[in-house]
């Protein structure tokens, strides 16, 4: 990069995954009619206080132990003051001088290497309301005012966009099977804000930082590091100063472009919050929060690859997606063919999901179903070519057991030896010229015949009883 050093540092605010805000017993939901799920709290009555969301601070516990953090056990917050029009109190409640984890570490993996990113700071606090800009007016949303948030500090240690993504990518990855957020970045519950300098090679101080704001997707990170570095790189070439401000990623420019100057650091007037005193979490409590935490999807992995004899590759595409992964976990407690349940999952199944654009979890699709469809190929009960038959209709309607809709399809495989050559003995006295080949082509010869076996009983025969009966009575005849 021309004999210039990429330093970024990287900013996650995520939405916890609570049935009420952080400090109110109001709801938390997404999609809802605006200013619908909002109490006293949330607007700032006077004579409102604030009440400590406990689920959000077991969270917060999970999410500090799987950074690697160091867990403060004394919970202290602050007040941030400043006036804005989604922010009713006028003041955010948040952890300035005691945030719950710190000096944290998470492993990433770029390019084959791996990488391990400082973590400066996790704190809790609450998120704002959402402003929806029309014309020349703006609109208010107080739904998601007081939602609980953890931010998630990276010391500026990241070098590249590819180094940010796969940060990113990782810590989504973490939150998720974590069960702390559902990290829906479209959504706004994992939102990511990029600091992002150049400096020549060897320089340790820091150039001027660029922040850039609120983006919303991985492919989005990149192509705002990626211009903001070309811009930047420019400007230094050119020996103009690179000025200290916020931008914002322009998705259909591909560029950022200024919002705000950050020359000055704004003074928030920080004190603690006096409505919430000091609360001192039992080692024991923390411990259970710590020990109760959903397994993470590296476990996974290795337990997939060791116990399973999963490739990575197909892990992987399992642990893209939670739901996939619960219910894969789910299926293969009803069989041992894990491979099979793979393969059925990644291919028909995920392209069902794919066209319809769900998740397996919104499909009538039981575990134990699939389960049992898989079971009846391994037993010969049915054909692997009879699956594409079933698995479009139990993954509509779950009311009949596999075993029901193939009796009512008449599609169990025939196996009986006595069924199969009253069956094949008319197709090969129909073919004696064929078996005159025998001895020469006994491929060729039994292959015919098995075709026309399978196809006067709609390929419900078991093809390897079926072959067998076929050799057998083919080597009597020529006797």
């Amino acid at each position: 990069m021309r004999n210039f050093e990429i330093v970024i540092g990287i900013e996650n605010h995520v939405e916890l995954k609570t049935t009420s805000k952080m400090f109110s017993s109001a709801p938390v939901s997404y999609g809802e009619t605006p200013n619908t799920n909002v109490n006293e709290t949330d607007m700032a009555y006077p004579g409102s206080l604030p009440t400590i969301n406990k689920k959000g601070i077991e969270l917060a516990i999970r999410t500090c132990n799987a950074l690697n953090m160091e867990i403060d056990t004394l919970v202290k917050f602050d007040r941030k003051n400043y006036f804005y029009p989604d922010l009713t109190k006028g003041y955010q409640i948040t952890q300035q001088y005691n945030p719950i984890g710190k000096n944290g570490k998470l492993n990433i993996n770029v390019n084959g290497l791996t990488k391990e990113v400082d973590i400066e700071r996790l704190h809790m606090e609450e998120d704002t309301a959402k402003q929806i800009h029309k014309n020349d007016l703006t609109y208010i949303d107080y739904n998601r005012a007081g939602t609980g948030l953890v931010e998630i500090v990276t010391r500026p240690v990241l070098r590249s966009a590819d180094e940010a993504c796969a940060y990113v990518e990782k810590l989504r990855e973490v939150l998720l099977f974590l069960k702390v957020s559902d990290v829906k970045m479209n959504e706004g519950s994992l939102r990511t804000d990029v600091n992002i300098s150049i400096r020549p090679f060897g320089t340790q101080e820091f150039s001027n930082k660029v922040e850039v704001k609120n983006l919303n997707s991985i492919s989005n990170i990149k192509k705002a590091i990626e211009f903001e570095v070309e811009r930047q790189t420019k400007l230094m070439l050119s020996n103009e100063i690179i000025i200290q401000e916020t931008r914002r990623f322009d998705d259909t420019t591909n560029s950022t472009v200024s919002m705000r100057s950050k020359s000055d650091a704004l003074d928030y007037k920080y004190f603690r919050e006096p409505n919430i005193m000091p609360i001192q979490l039992k080692k024991e409590w923390v411990e259970d929060c710590i020990k109760n935490s959903p397994e993470l999807a590296d476990i996974k992995r290795i337990k997939y690859a060791n116990d399973y004899k999963i490739s990575i590759n197909d892990a992987n595409i399992i642990l893209t997606s939670i739901e996939m992964t619960e219910f894969f976990e789910e299926t293969i407690k009803f069989t041992n063919n894990y491979t099979k349940v793979v393969n059925i999952l990644i291919s028909d199944i995920q392209a069902q999901l794919n066209n319809e654009n769900t998740t397996i979890d919104k499909l009538a699709l039981l575990p134990s179903h699939l389960a049992e469809m898989i079971n009846l190929v391994d037993q010969s009960v049915i054909s692997s070519k009879h699956t594409k038959t079933i698995l479009p209709i139990i993954m509509k309607d779950s009311s009949k057991s596999v075993i029901e809709i193939v009796e009512e399809l008449n599609i169990k495989m025939i196996s009986d030896e006595i069924e199969i050559a009253a069956l094949v003995n008319p197709i090969i006295d129909a073919n004696l010229e064929l078996l005159e080949q025998y001895s020469e082509r006994p491929e060729r010869v039994t292959k015919t015949i098995m075709g026309q076996l399978m196809k006067v009983t709609g390929g419900n025969v078991n093809p390897e009883a079926g072959m067998n009966i076929i050799i057998k009575l083919a080597e009597n005849k020529i006797k």
